[in-house]
């Protein structure tokens, strides 16, 4: 208690030394005393924005911002609860309290100055076109762009979508919901390009190697990156103060690098290790229909056989595949006993929903094995690595499976967390 009321007390004298509590007429009176008596402070992020903001499969979020986002809670003495939004909620939610400010790789603009807001600037950055490599030469000026055959992609509600629209009315606009995919739209040939900050294309352009980024190193304009921020001049004081530390001291480069070199391509292997236990329980499923046994060595051998074989023609070593496709199994026979005890607890019958375990799980077990090794074998040298252990570990927290069975989940990724020598 009495550090709450040393915290508190800090927090107002501050605030008054920033003069802008008394220059301003906040809407949310007393905002720092509140996250402080409320012992949480609550974030808003988009989760789709690397290296800021990425909300992973099992709901976790990762990137720089998050990571400041920690950093700003340690700093108040609160815990950190990071509330879902979406670029083209963002500021009705903040007008809304539905968080008490947002980070998330959000940008400085005039309409949202209107309504709110932001800190000092913690990255300077720019729009810029991303594109197939070979494409390049086409998309280098605005002129360019602007064109009636161009077809031009962006996510919805953000300062791309406003960029597009103002600095290339002419081309084909398509707005597209999933800025986490979008990038794939670009690859297979279904746009032409897409105008982003020169930081995400820099990033993308490294996790698709078919696209580049034109030009990222001089934008077509300059905004900022800062944290946005109620009316609120206390709280704006004391974010200014502790984020113009953190850039005095050098900690957001260094977070900002770090989060760059992230090990972003590991989401395909994450995804087909999460897809496979999740369907671990369509497995169980139709085994307890069959009155099957959970285990069957002989079908497994044959599995990892074939999984070794595939994995020789990708440059895989046999003792790790094997290992990895182990892995994995029992992972699944761990979800597939849990629910065998469950139903025999209940006395559950049969299952009318129950998938055919020949004709439609186990081909998804293939294709989804067919992923896995694809990107063991693009990921290999990052995943022997025993300098990128903490990443990796990050990286692949991330399962929607935790929910089902978080011991299975453990199981699964073991094999990722321990280098291979």
């Amino acid at each position: 208690m009495h550090a709450v009321t040393r915290r508190r007390t800090w927090i107002q004298s501050f605030a008054f030394a920033g003069l802008l509590a008394a220059a301003l007429a906040p809407a949310q009176a007393g905002r720092l005393d509140d996250i402080v008596a409320r012992g949480v402070l609550r974030v808003g992020s988009t989760g789709d924005y690397k290296p800021f903001s990425y909300r992973q499969s099992g709901g976790e979020f990762i990137g720089m911002d998050v990571e400041q986002a920690g950093e700003l809670a340690r700093a108040l003495g609160v815990r950190l609860e990071l509330v879902p939004t979406s670029w083209p909620t963002l500021m009705a939610d903040l007008g809304a309290d539905k968080f008490d400010l947002a980070l998330g790789g959000v940008s400085v603009t005039a309409e949202r100055q209107r309504r709110a807001l932001f800190s000092v600037a913690y990255l300077h950055d720019g729009k810029t076109p991303i594109t197939r490599c070979e494409n390049v030469a086409r998309f280098r000026t605005l002129a360019q762009i602007d064109q009636p055959d161009v077809r031009l992609i962006v996510n919805p509600g953000g300062t791309n979508e406003r960029f597009a629209r103002a600095r290339a009315p002419r081309a084909q606009l398509t707005v597209y919901p999933d800025n986490v995919t979008i990038f794939g739209r670009i690859v297979s040939g279904a746009a032409d390009l897409m105008m982003t900050d020169a930081i995400e294309a820099r990033l993308q352009q490294r996790l698709h190697p078919q696209l580049c980024a034109v030009h990222p190193e001089a934008p077509f304009d300059l905004t900022d990156k800062a944290i946005l921020l109620p009316r609120d001049g206390a709280l704006k004081a004391y974010v200014d103060h502790w984020l113009q530390q953190r850039l005095d001291h050098g900690d957001v480069r260094r977070s900002l690098e770090r989060w760059l070199a992230f090990p972003w391509g590991l989401a395909p292997l994450r995804q087909a290790i999460d897809q496979r236990l999740l369907l671990a329980q369509d497995v169980a499923r139709a085994k307890w229909n069959a009155k099957a046994a959970i285990e069957d060595l002989p079908r497994e051998e044959v599995v990892i056989a074939a999984a070794v074989r595939q994995g020789a023609a990708l440059g895989l070593p046999e003792a790790w595949t094997r290992s990895v496709f182990r892995a994995q199994i029992e992972a699944s026979k761990t979800v597939q006993r849990a629910l065998y005890a469950r139903w025999q607890a209940d006395g559950a019958g049969r299952f009318d929903d129950a998938p055919d375990l020949a004709k439609t799980i186990r081909p998804e077990l293939d294709r989804l094995t067919t992923q896995l090794l694809r990107a063991m074998a693009d990921n290999q040298a990052l995943l022997h690595d025993r300098e990128r252990a903490g990443d990796i570990a990050a990286a692949m927290r991330g399962l929607q499976a935790r929910a089902v069975n978080e011991a299975a989940a453990e199981q699964a990724v073991a094999p990722f967390l321990v280098s291979v020598d």
